[in-house]
């Protein structure tokens, strides 16, 4: 147990002040320390009693933490790699429900991937997933994680050349948008514009790139 906790706590770090650190950039963010607290041991209860209404189902599950404080939180992708019943589903979905009781409207985590051998959500997941709202849930067979992560990781790509493109008054494409220029052929800058425009229009998220949390 002791090799194992110290594996895991190498990868993670401590969800409150980060979700704390985020939100307080934001100018129009008041929530107090106290009122910090308080919402989190909101939903500490609300995962208590999930926890207690379906003892049974869950009592082989092994869903709960190794650790009380691996709760962690990274920008971009955050993956965790550890042994059956080491608590990363129900970790996630916990993070997931204390973000979303700060800022309703903008999810710090507006994705979470769960990754499975069968390619559905497992007991875990449904037990819970009533109780995140705002963060989109995803299941992925974990022998298509790989491709999913490479898809992942081209929109974003693709998205910022868009970004630095337009912000350089499409004057200065960098390596990628250039990519992009010479691949499409366009034969003018009406044309650079419309296929920009569509392309952005098929991003589905509020704010982009997100943070993703994978389990």
């Amino acid at each position: 147990m002791v090799d194992r906790c110290f594996a895991v706590e190498k990868l993670v770090s401590n969800i409150d002040s980060e979700i704390a650190r985020h939100f307080l950039k934001d100018k129009n963010f008041n929530f107090s320390k106290n009122m910090l607290e308080k919402k989190f041991a909101d939903i500490d209860k609300k995962f208590e009693n999930v926890l207690n209404k379906n003892k049974v189902k869950l009592e082989n599950a092994q869903i709960k933490p190794i650790h009380d404080k691996f709760l962690f939180a990274q920008n971009g992708i955050t993956g965790l790699i550890a042994p059956p019943g080491s608590g990363k589903t129900f970790t996630y979905l916990k993070m997931a429900a204390q973000q979303q009781e700060l800022d309703e409207k903008n999810p710090f985590y507006e994705l979470v991937v769960i990754c499975s051998t069968s390619g559905q959500f497992d007991q875990t997941v449904n037990s819970f997933k009533d109780i995140i709202k705002k963060s989109k849930l995803v299941c992925i067979k974990d022998t298509e994680l790989l491709d999913w992560i490479k898809k992942y990781q081209r929109r974003v790509l693709k998205y910022n050349a868009i970004n630095e493109y337009i912000n350089s008054k499409f004057k200065d494409p960098n390596e990628e948008m250039q990519r992009i220029l010479e691949k499409k052929h366009f034969r003018n800058k009406q044309k650079e514009i419309e296929y920009i425009s569509k392309k952005l229009q098929s991003y589905d998220w509020k704010t982009y790139p997100h943070r993703c949390l994978l389990s």
